[in-house]
């Protein structure tokens, strides 16, 4: 079957390289070394797709029907009404994962809010607080905090933050929070509205060759 498979367009070095870039990108896949090691995700998602949809030789079939397609030797509507009779089966058959929660990522807590005690989550845009009190925890200063920065933050550590911006420009700093503070800022649909940032107490890095 590998040789069929593999005539047909399937596990050529180009159509291979396409596939495994799109598993990383998409996280199902991660590089070590010389190897390619299926992720969490990844095993999940082999464990629930059906048989057929796992298949090589679907693939590699459907490669072939393309390319008579294209040379006219077989018709489009048929093609693609093979392709969702097949789909709508599939989503007969098996119409819903069993474990909703398989795919869910359970977030990192980096802390507790210092305004309202509530856990300190890592998310997509920045550190945010669980309960949304308007605690800003994603910048210092105008500069966005790795999960690192954020956590050593909460506990009272001083953090090297670089790129900050003053009046002559950018500069790095040593920030150490020292109790939090509120602000007001325009929401999206303009209403006045107020959150929370941290107070700093601010030292500088030594220069090179200062003694």
């Amino acid at each position: 079957m590998e040789a069929e498979v593999e005539r047909k367009g399937l596990g050529t070095p180009a159509t291979r390289a396409d596939i495994i870039e799109k598993l990383v990108s998409d996280g199902f896949l991660v590089r070590e070394k010389k190897k390619l090691l299926p992720t969490d995700d990844g095993v999940k998602l082999i464990t629930i797709l059906p048989d057929v949809v796992k298949s090589p030789k679907l693939t590699a079939d459907w490669e072939n029907e393309l390319i008579l397609v294209s040379e006219g030797s077989e018709p489009m509507d048929e093609f693609m009404g093979g392709i969702k009779k097949m789909v709508e089966d599939l989503v007969a058959t098996y119409k819903e994962v069993s474990d909703k929660d398989m795919f869910k990522k359970e977030a990192t807590i980096l802390g507790k809010c210092p305004k309202c005690g509530a856990d300190v989550l890592s998310g997509k845009f920045g550190a945010y607080c669980k309960d949304k009190c308007g605690m800003n925890l994603s910048k210092a200063l105008g500069v966005a905090l790795s999960d690192k920065q954020v956590t050593d933050m909460l506990s009272g550590k001083k953090v090297l933050v670089k790129g900050l911006t003053g009046k002559k420009g950018k500069y790095d700093a040593y920030l150490k929070t020292k109790g939090i503070k509120p602000y007001s800022y325009k929401a999206k649909d303009g209403s006045e509205k107020q959150g929370f940032n941290f107070e700093y107490e601010m030292t500088f890095p030594e220069r090179k060759g200062s003694k």
